[in-house]
């Protein structure tokens, strides 16, 4: 007797996946399960089986040989992120101490790069909720992702957009997200069905602006332009020249640890 293999995937529930997973969302079929959690937490259900295939922060597949990205779909961005942003009650150089959403891995380090490489920087960090009021109530900056990113208002602070610093820094794109497994085999059979359903998802940006708008209590044109204009989903050989670049910064930092590249 035959049965039917249940795949389980995960991914960030932020408004820049949305045309990525949209379509498995409304279309659920009996051979895989979807559920949504931010970046740090996917990587872990990765890695103790509670999840097959994420969505998630690349960051992890730099400090983790064992796991695998698919080539040809992401979040990506060329230049501006838009929820991708460090706020700060001080001027750039004179920052002393960033609190960093511990939702991300891969921004979080990508602010490091930024603030060390761009500005000659190495102010103390500190992990933290994302709440904007609390983070600058305890250090000079903040650094915020997703939703809450793109949501948050920078008036009165000084606001990077953290896209465009990387981009004005290294000249490549961001690949902050993509399809993440522990077992290839298992992420080249899901193929088809991503990129099946990002064609989808594309195809109904409209109306995913229109409902994400409703949900962040935003301008429906500033959601459909943030996903038709700022955020790309298809990757090539600059995005994965940005990673390369993204992991030599990284090392050089040392934000990834020796025993974690063995």
């Amino acid at each position: 007797m035959g049965y039917t293999v249940i795949v389980k995937i995960g991914s960030v529930p932020y408004l820049n996946a949305r045309p990525l997973v949209d379509w498995l969302e409304h279309h659920p079929r009996e051979d895989f399960t979807l559920q949504y959690a931010v970046p740090s937490v996917l990587i872990r259900q990765l890695f103790d089986g509670t999840l097959d295939i994420a969505m998630a922060s690349t960051f992890p597949t730099l400090e983790h040989p064992e796991l695998h990205l698919l080539p040809g779909l992401g979040v990506t961005t060329p230049g501006a992120a838009w929820s991708v942003r460090l706020l700060s009650t001080v001027p750039i150089k004179k920052i002393r101490t960033v609190a960093l959403d511990t939702a991300s891995r891969s921004t979080v380090a990508m602010a490091r790069i930024v603030l060390a490489d761009r500005y000659g920087l190495a102010p103390d960090y500190i992990n933290h909720e994302p709440n904007l009021q609390q983070m600058l109530a305890v250090a000079n900056a903040a650094v915020l992702i997703g939703d809450i990113g793109i949501t948050v208002s920078g008036e009165s602070l000084i606001d990077l957009d953290l896209g465009e610093e990387w981009h004005a820094l290294t000249g490549l794109p961001f690949y902050f997200a993509g399809w993440v497994a522990r077992d290839q085999a298992a992420l080249d059979r899901a193929a088809p069905l991503f990129f099946d359903a990002l064609e989808h998802g594309l195809a109904r940006l409209p109306q995913i602006a229109a409902e994400e708008a409703i949900r962040l209590g935003i301008p429906a044109e500033r959601c459909y332009d943030y996903l038709a204009k700022i955020m790309r989903y298809r990757t090539g050989e600059a995005e994965l020249a940005g990673l390369e670049e993204f992991r030599r910064r990284a090392e050089r930092l040392g934000l990834i640890k020796e025993q974690q590249r063995a």
